[in-house]
């Protein structure tokens, strides 16, 4: 059996729980608002990698680019809900200029919040664009 898929199903629902708990963080937060794009963003993510855990045997992917999709799947998704849990917890507005308004942090911050949320929607395009080929070279 595959482990691939459980895996991705168990990411997920760790991804959900804890997007979950931080819906009790809100005070905590130097941008309140961030953190509900983080709590939101980490359900979506949790609902993603659920669903691409049961539609994992309609792939039809080489083990190597299974084992990629995985990767970037994961690291991508965590990658973003992380950068939107440090941009409020640290107020940071670069990347996020929109739900970030009004607010402003360390240069530092601000480049790791940019450098962390970049690569993971990064991460996130290459592995959507695998899914879909993997899934239209499926054969019935």
């Amino acid at each position: 059996m595959n482990p691939i898929p459980q895996q991705l199903l168990i990411y997920g629902t760790v991804l959900f729980l804890v997007s979950l708990l931080i819906g009790f963080a809100m005070p905590i937060f130097a941008n309140p608002r961030m953190g509900v794009s983080a709590h939101v963003a980490g359900l979506q993510s949790g609902m993603m990698l659920w669903a691409m855990g049961l539609m994992w045997q309609r792939l039809n992917l080489s083990a190597f680019a299974e084992r990629l999709l995985q990767v970037l799947a994961i690291a991508g998704l965590y990658a973003i809900f992380v950068s939107l849990f440090l941009a409020a917890l640290w107020g940071t507005s670069r990347a996020t200029p929109i739900a970030g308004a009004g607010h402003q942090a360390s240069r530092l911050r601000e480049v790791v919040v940019t450098v962390v949320l970049t690569s993971g929607s990064l991460a996130s395009a290459v592995s959507a664009t695998l899914l879909l080929w993997g899934l239209c070279r499926w054969k019935y």
